[in-house]
């Protein structure tokens, strides 16, 4: 008899397990609905790309950190200073590099704001530190 009653129960609780899934289906979707998840509509992101170089010898700097709009997006430089970046907000943008053995950009507002779609590439030159 025991497991009769066991097996009422673990039915039971299936089953009201499996009323509970569209619930909580529905919760998670009006939760990521609500959520702004930092990415800009298709369209109205830009790409940023370029390499990151000593200022001396124009060498690529290796694992330089590149951080656009206060930290909202990053990359790190490869072995040969390049990176890439993206989706980035179209509009005003800044930057800050760091690399070891180097001194940083300090942060760099962008004069020429970024257009949907397009594909900015810049150099950065750095300095032993």
């Amino acid at each position: 008899m025991r497991k009769k009653a066991s097996s009422r129960h673990s039915e039971k609780r299936a089953a009201m397990t499996f009323a509970r899934l569209p619930f909580v289906l529905a919760l998670t979707a009006a939760f990521l609905a609500g959520c702004d998840s930092g990415i800009p509509p298709a369209g109205n992101y830009a790409t940023l790309s370029g390499r990151v170089v000593d200022g001396a010898t124009g060498a690529g700097i290796a694992n330089a950190a590149i951080v656009v709009n206060g930290g909202v997006l990053s990359a790190q430089s490869d072995q040969n200073g390049n990176f890439r970046i993206t989706p980035v907000p179209t509009g005003d943008w800044d930057y800050v590099v760091t690399a070891q053995d180097y001194a940083s950009t300090g942060l760099i507002s962008n004069a020429a704001p970024l257009g949907p779609g397009e594909q900015r590439v810049i150099t950065i030159n750095l300095t032993h530190s």
